[in-house]
């Protein structure tokens, strides 16, 4: 059976809903975030692998545009390392102005050869008969994907292509354009040291408010993998301070292998940020799945659940342990959403939509015991409860210095300095929380996305 490690939400007040860039540097966090990805590059090899999966053999790499982009991407890999290697040299040796002419021609070489499997900006699923129909079933719902790194519009077509064909959804494809693993890579930094919006993220905000703001869409679900966790989590903090409350509530929101390093989810109400009262997410459901050994969500979701606790990552995390490989369908697809056998892809369910047997077929992950991980959230309920002790602190100091000072502020009203962890977060309240809500459950019990499954939908 499947080991799975179940990472609750974050609980109680939350004191951090910016983005790193505005509490650091942005050099001290390029530096920081290139040296945590070095530090995983021992994980590289892995990416790749396992090789054989349950994928039909058409997905495996085999058709001419898959190896087109493969070999495409390989030989980028080469070059860029190449260059990356005599950068220093010839930054020393050549002159300044001949520096920057070879600098833009290597640049237009690579793009060059990039650009067989760029195509369009946006791409929609294609759908059998019986997945068609199902999709006309959900007339009020959008859902909508974003591709990580180093992939090709023909392999974003596949990704949205099995996603249509699993949950019986029409998907929209936003693709995050690739132009080599090192550039990739660099954008990556760009995006989650500076809040750089590239055109992607750009692209990914304007199509997610569309919808958001149409009165006919009741549901838009976003989903990301790899660099997508990175755009997906931009385009929230854009939209989160134009858009209301109830609009935002329309969304949900699930990852594949997430390298953002952060993710937002305000709460819908509160008195105050050091006096809250009764408040919700205001997405309702989050969701993140990542294999353990996959070297993206180590740089990533894993890596900031787990160190950047000063840092906001909301939603259930599901970790797959001892698992390897980054690709999309044949690592994250194929082991918790599998397709039905080939002998009874065909045979329609119950429900007419021929994919609902894919249930069956995820067994073996969805019907997993979780290994509910107790220290990270009593790691992250005693950074924030230290959090909200500064910011007490710092007001208490501002107001003693006006001569203003006021029983909350210096411990009446039951929110003294000592006993502030209650209703905060505490210790107790997240093994309480832990216990109530995932201890002792399989994996269907608490993520929200397999519902989806067959042209299905959740209740509520």
């Amino acid at each position: 059976m499947t080991n799975i490690k179940f990472v609750p939400p974050q609980m109680g007040s939350v004191t951090n809903y910016t983005t790193r860039a505005l509490h650091q540097g942005p050099l001290w966090l390029l530096l920081k975030d290139t040296g945590v990805l070095i530090s995983v590059f021992r994980y590289l090899p892995l990416v790749l692998f396992p090789l054989s999966t349950k994928s039909d053999p058409r997905e495996k790499y085999l058709r001419w545009k898959s190896l087109r982009d493969n070999l495409t991407g390989a030989l980028l890999i080469l070059l860029e390392t190449a260059l990356l290697i005599l950068f220093l040299p010839a930054l020393i040796f050549l002159p300044g102005l001949l520096f920057v002419l070879v600098a833009i021609l290597c640049v237009f070489i690579l793009r060059l050869i990039a650009w067989p499997t760029q195509g369009p900006r946006i791409v929609h699923s294609t759908m059998d008969a019986e997945t068609y129909k199902s999709s006309q079933q959900h007339p009020h719902e959008q859902w909508i994907f974003i591709n990580g790194i180093c992939t090709g519009y023909s392999g974003l077509q596949e990704n949205v292509d099995r996603i249509a064909l699993l949950f019986g959804r029409n998907v929209l494809g936003i693709h995050n354009q690739s132009y080599g693993f090192l550039s990739d890579l660099m954008e990556c930094l760009l995006q989650r040291c500076l809040s750089y919006d590239t055109l992607d993220v750009r692209i990914a905000y304007e199509y997610v408010k569309s919808y958001l703001t149409n009165p006919d869409v009741e549901k838009v679900v976003l989903i990301g993998h790899s660099q997508g966790g990175i755009i997906v989590s931009m385009v929230l903090d854009h939209l989160f301070p134009e858009l209301p409350a109830e609009i935002m509530g329309k969304l949900e929101v699930y990852t594949f292998g997430s390298a953002a390093s952060h993710f937002h989810n305000p709460p819908v109400s509160s008195s105050s940020l050091l006096h809250p009262s009764a408040s919700r997410d205001t997405i309702p459901h989050i969701e993140h799945y990542a294999n353990e050994y996959d070297m993206v969500p180590r740089w990533g979701v894993l890596y900031a659940i787990s160190s950047l606790l000063t840092n906001r990552y909301a939603g259930d995390v599901f970790v797959r342990m001892g698992a390897t490989g980054h690709l999309f369908v044949p690592h994250y697809m194929d082991p918790i959403f599998p397709l039905p056998d080939a002998k009874t892809s065909n045979k329609p369910t119950s429900n007419g939509n021929s994919n609902g047997h894919a249930v069956e077929e995820a067994r073996s992950f969805l019907d997993a015991l979780v290994d509910v991980d107790e220290d990270t959230p009593i790691k992250r309920a005693n950074t924030e409860d230290r959090s909200l002790v500064q910011l007490k602190g710092k007001q208490a100091n501002g107001a003693v210095a006006n001569g203003t000072a006021s029983s909350t502020v210096n411990g009446g009203g039951g929110t003294d300095m000592n006993g502030m962890v209650n209703g905060f977060g505490s210790e107790e309240e997240a093994l309480a929380e832990l216990e109530r809500r995932a201890k002792g459950k399989k994996v269907k019990e608490l993520s929200r996305l397999w519902l989806y499954l067959g042209g299905k939908s959740p209740k509520g």
